[in-house]
């Protein structure tokens, strides 16, 4: 087992406007030269301060699926989390608690 790199993973949050809907933006930083993570890199790790859970989170960034899995997971209290991908060029909603989104939505926009 390797130690734990505290510094590994960083997560960056920046407010975004998508047409009409206001969300936040989560992005993921693998900050070790190879970009190649193990599950104790986790240890430590905690959202930016200042997430508004009344509005959405879209998550973007290059990352293992289980860690965008563990973001989604801790994100449960926003109105939506939404996953960015690149290849549809729009986000996709994952998980939602507020009519801002629907499940599952594919869109452009975020």
């Amino acid at each position: 087992m390797s130690p734990v790199r505290p510094s590994a993973v960083t997560l960056t949050l920046t407010p975004h406007q998508a047409g009409e809907v206001a969300l936040q933006l989560l992005t993921v930083h693998l900050t070790v030269p190879d970009r190649l993570i193990e599950p104790q890199d986790l240890e430590g790790l905690t959202l930016p301060a200042g997430i508004d859970t009344t509005r959405g989170v879209m998550i973007t960034g290059r990352a293992p699926i289980w860690l965008y899995a563990h973001l989604v997971h801790e994100l449960h209290p926003t109105a939506w989390v939404g996953c960015y991908d690149p290849r549809l060029g729009g986000g996709v909603v994952v998980a939602t608690h507020s009519r801002q989104a629907r499940l599952p939505v594919a869109s452009r926009h975020y």
